[in-house]
C-alpha cells in the first residue's frame, strides 16, 4: 500500500472530523493512489506546506532509468534518485507511511495526528523533519519530471526531423516513379508508331499480309 492510500486514510473524515463511514472510505482494491488532479485538489494553491512546482532538484538529461510492471505500469527507482541527489537515507517520511499503514482507519482525524507525532518523538523525529524529508525529495521527483520532459522534446524534435526527411525521401522516390512511369508511356507511343512505319513498309511491298478485306 503506498503513501497516496496513508494520505487519503489521514485525511479522510466526514464533516464533523468522525472517523468515515465504511461506505464513504476507500474501498480495498480500488485504485487508492491518487491521480493528477486528485493530488492538485488536495494540496491546492498557496498551502503552506506545500512544495511549488518551480523548486527543483535538476536531474541530468536522459539518466532516468525507467522499468515496466507486469501490468505495464511505469516504474522508477525514486529512492536511487534521493541516494543520486546526497539526500540523507533518514527516511522520515517512510517510517511515518509504515506507520500510518498500522493504524486502524476508523481512528478520528485528531487522533491519527497524535499517534503519529507520539511515534515521531519516540523515534526522536518531530514534524519538521518528515516536512524537511519530503520537501527535499519532492523537489527531486520534479527534477525527474522536468529532465524527462526535456528528454522527450528533445526526441520528438530529432524523431519529427528524421520523418520529414525520409518524407522527403519518400516523395522524391514518388516523384521518379511517376516520371518513369510517364517515360514508359511515351516510350510505347514512340515506338507503336516507329513500328506501324516499318510494317506499313513491309505489308506494302507484300511481305506481309494485309488483314482479309483491307
Amino acid at each position: 500500500m503506498g503513501f497516496g492510500k496513508a494520505v487519503k486514510s489521514l485525511f479522510w473524515q466526514s464533516e464533523g472530523g468522525e472517523a468515515p463511514e465504511a461506505s464513504d472510505a476507500p474501498v480495498e482494491g480500488e485504485d487508492e493512489e491518487f491521480t493528477a488532479d486528485e493530488l492538485a485538489a488536495f494540496i491546492g494553491e498557496g498551502t503552506p506546506h506545500t512544495v511549488p512546482a518551480d523548486e527543483i532538484d535538476p536531474v541530468e538529461v536522459g539518466t532516468i532509468e525507467i522499468s515496466t510492471t507486469d501490468v505495464g505500469a511505469v516504474a522508477i527507482d525514486f529512492q536511487a534518485q534521493y541516494d543520486a541527489a546526497g539526500i540523507p537515507d533518514t527516511d522520515e517520511v517512510e517510517q511515518l507511511e509504515n506507520f500510518l499503514e498500522r493504524l486502524d482507519p476508523q481512528l478520528p482525524q485528531a487522533s491519527k495526528i497524535a499517534a503519529a507525532q507520539a511515534f515521531l518523538g519516540a523515534i526522536g523525529k518531530d514534524k519538521q523533519a518528515v516536512l524537511d524529508d519530503a520537501a527535499r525529495k519532492i523537489k527531486r521527483v520534479h527534477g525527474v519530471l522536468q529532465s524527462k520532459q526535456e528528454e522527450t522534446g528533445q526526441t520528438l524534435t530529432s524523431e519529427q526531423a528524421s520523418i520529414d526527411e525520409l518524407q522527403a525521401k519518400i516523395d522524391a522516390h514518388r516523384e521518379r516513379i511517376e516520371t518513369f512511369k510517364g517515360e514508359l508511356e511515351g516510350v510505347k507511343k514512340a515506338c507503336l508508331v516507329e513500328e506501324s512505319r516499318l510494317q506499313a513498309a513491309r505489308v506494302f511491298f507484300g511481305e506481309v499480309n494485309p488483314p482479309a478485306g483491307g
